[in-house]
């Protein structure tokens, strides 16, 4: 007697909070390189807003940690939460020179937004309390 093959059902949260996750992710990591690998191309942009191009380096450097912590399955919460901060901040900058609805800030609402339905999609409980088997 041959068993029929059934594939395990997975649910497509988990899925789509990984892809949400891995986008935002390399857009922020793609952020951080720019920061750090052509500085020159910043350095306009961040005297517009008050920032020395001095600080460039520590920013990479906040978004790379944030990045990791984000992707690591224990250090996701912190990482959420350190991008979460970096994004605000940039928002916050970008409002304090009257910019407030400008393409930066909507950019970094949406990806706050991707942020956090990937990490609660991906995290995501798929069986109520006490009915698991």
């Amino acid at each position: 007697m041959r068993i029929p093959f059934r594939p395990f059902p997975v649910s497509a949260r988990p899925r789509a909070g990984w892809i949400c996750s891995i986008l935002v992710s390399a857009l922020l990591l793609a952020d951080a390189l720019v920061m750090l690998l052509a500085p020159a191309v910043l350095a306009g942009p961040q005297a517009h807003i008050g920032y020395p191009p001095g600080q460039l380096p520590y920013l990479a450097g906040i978004l790379i940690l944030g990045v990791g912590a984000f992707l690591t399955r224990g250090l996701a919460a912190m990482g959420c939460a350190v991008l979460t901060a970096f994004l605000g901040g940039a928002i916050a900058s970008h409002a304090r020179i009257g910019e407030a609805l400008s393409l930066p800030v909507l950019i970094c609402g949406m990806l706050g937004v991707l942020l956090w339905a990937g990490w609660l999609m991906r995290e995501a409980v798929t069986e109520a309390p006490g009915t698991a088997s």
